[in-house]
């Protein structure tokens, strides 16, 4: 093949990279907005269970119920704590995954304007 043939491939193949780039970026976007979605939920809905383990009602068993609800409370915040704190890493990991998706799309891109101008400097016989 000639240099112009493999300089066009070339570009052709960018431009492919380019699309599955954005391709992935757009999905990663969607799923993003689900999970920010689901994190307000457990940040807003995690209070309800919680205070579902008031026993202070049960006259005969009452301490050994409060401190039984005392340690479910406690064990409702720590899960939540944590699933909110892997709710951000994924968060942030899918934050930093499109920014280097747009970085790789800026380097395709450049490369496809070097591409360009060496088609256009090489002669037409070529």
């Amino acid at each position: 093949m000639s240099r112009r043939g493999d300089i066009v491939s070339e570009i052709h193949h960018l431009e492919r990279k380019i699309d599955e780039c954005r391709e992935k970026i757009s999905r990663l976007l969607d799923e993003k907005a689900k999970i920010e979605k689901a994190k307000a939920e457990v940040e807003e809905g995690a209070s309800i269970p919680n205070k579902s383990y008031d026993m202070t009602v049960c006259e005969k068993w009452r301490g050994k119920l409060e401190s039984e609800a005392e340690g479910y409370q406690t064990e409702i915040n720590r899960q939540h704590t944590i699933c909110l704190n892997d709710i951000s890493k994924l968060l942030s990991d899918i934050q930093r995954i499109i920014e280097r998706l747009n970085e790789m799309i800026e380097e395709y891109e450049e490369r496809i304007s070097d591409l360009e101008a060496e088609l256009a400097a090489l002669p037409d016989n070529e």
